[in-house]
């Protein structure tokens, strides 16, 4: 898939995506290539390609919101924008969050792009394809945009210039029900894994982010079903090897990754290269989060995910291990940035088990959460509790930004960020839990957008 991405996002380039200031719009790009580009097939899906572009993009920085916002990580220098996060000392002119929320709506953008244009495409499969594969994503990037900012814009529309209802923010519940609305039609119009090449949208990645939304709400039953469709495909399998995973890429266990390529000045990621000494060693892990793993070693030693993901930098084992860059130019590093894999259903899969109980003998839950540690090194258990099925998932998930998003789905993120911020002698606001609006986003709005409370 790498080849073929790399191809198309070549013709993209022709296409010239720019944006103006404004959050919502890419004003040349919407005033020229609307009218006249997008008129068949083979148009529509480079810009169906161009959606994954933009995903590229969303994923550079979010590990400091979604990880050094956590308990897990933070950075060894505690300088910049960037410390403001381990500290909750978010500005609304952090340069960080404000190039997050532009980089979700630019890709929403996009998303809307194509499926404002969707009749243009002749071919009945394809069209259908297009159009999950831009719901998909467009789900997707709503959900994060809700979770982590609030009362956010419902970008279900192509919005221009001067546009102010399309600036408007929405309810939570109003844009939830368009996730769950873009994530079931992807649900049942995606090919699977089978029929599409990995990397671009399929029925299970939107099954799985389907059952993320379903367990957010507590709708266990429906979550489970969801989960045991990936499963029963037959199609992923576990990695033997936990670290090659990250650098054996497009293996058993991957259903969904986000694309890069060494040494390639328009389909590489940085974010590497911030996690080196050098740069300031982003996603530091915490004592916190160190402790979890020595006070849980395996049979034979250590947990095999801690020799993996916390690594020595200069003496100190606290450096992300995960997304090592093997490129010669350590700003342009490959490292696939994998959102869904196949450890993922299986927990969830225990997640919508247990439901609102403490804990689950359950044969079936049992088998796969101890597949899980098994290949971790750890030994089997003969019951799962909740905070048990959650210390596995921080192991599993870390630097992987799951974190943050697990302890909001589960009710314990107010609690647990609150002791952890105890325990560091510093104070959490619950305003906190969620980002402020980018300042530059309320200038440009001219007062449609609000600020969250306490900005």
């Amino acid at each position: 898939m790498k080849t073929s991405i790399k191809y198309i996002f070549t013709v993209l380039l022709l296409m010239s995506f720019t944006a103006c200031d404004s959050f919502l719009t890419e004003y040349p790009y919407s005033e020229v290539a609307v009218d006249n580009y997008l008129k068949n097939d083979d148009e529509v899906e480079t810009a169906v390609i161009g959606i994954y572009s933009g995903l590229q993009e969303v994923v550079q920085q979010e590990y400091a919101i979604l990880e050094m916002r956590s308990d897990n990580a933070g950075t060894r220098s505690g300088v910049g924008d960037w410390a403001q996060f381990e500290t909750f000392t978010i500005l609304t002119t952090n340069s960080v969050v404000a190039n997050y929320w532009k980089q979700l709506y630019m890709t929403i953008y996009r998303c809307n792009l194509v499926l404002a244009n969707i009749d243009n495409v002749v071919d009945p499969a394809k069209k259908q394809q297009f159009e999950a594969e831009a719901k998909f994503v467009r789900g997707y990037l709503h959900f994060n945009a809700v979770r982590l900012f609030g009362h956010v814009p419902l970008a279900d529309r192509i919005v221009k210039e001067g546009d102010t209802e399309g600036y408007k923010q929405a309810a939570p519940d109003e844009v939830y029900a368009l996730v769950e609305s873009d994530l079931t039609f992807a649900v049942e119009n995606l090919p699977t894994t089978a029929q599409i090449p990995l990397g671009r949208a399929n029925k299970e990645s939107a099954e799985t982010m389907l059952a993320k939304y379903l367990l957010q709400f507590k709708r266990y039953d429906e979550a489970k079903n969801m989960l045991e469709n990936v499963i029963n495909t037959g199609q992923f399998t576990l990695t033997p090897d936990y670290r090659t995973i990250f650098y054996q890429e497009l293996g058993s266990e991957i259903i969904f990754p986000i694309q890069f390529i060494d040494d390639n000045t328009e389909n590489s990621q940085e974010f590497s290269y911030y996690f080196l000494f050098e740069q300031g060693s982003h996603n530091y892990a915490t004592d916190n989060m160190i402790n979890l793993y020595e006070s849980q070693p395996g049979v034979s030693g250590e947990d095999l995910r801690y020799t993996a993901n916390i690594i020595d930098q200069r003496g100190v084992r606290k450096g992300c291990g995960k997304f090592v860059t093997q490129a010669n130019n350590i700003r342009l590093a490959g490292n696939d940035y994998v959102l869904i894999r196949y450890t993922d259903v299986l927990l969830l899969y225990v997640e919508a088990v247990i439901g609102d109980n403490f804990q689950t003998n359950d044969a079936v839950a049992l088998d796969y959460f101890n597949q899980v540690r098994a290949r971790a090194g750890l030994d089997a258990l003969e019951n799962i509790t909740k905070p048990t099925l959650a210390n596995e998932r921080r192991k599993e998930f870390l630097y992987e930004n799951q974190r943050w998003f697990d302890l909001e789905r589960t009710g314990d993120l107010e609690a647990t960020i609150t002791n952890f911020m105890r325990d560091q002698g510093l104070r959490f606001d619950k305003r906190h839990l969620l980002l402020p609006i980018p300042q530059r986003e309320l200038d440009t709005s001219k007062g449609v957008l609000q600020q969250n409370p306490g900005y």
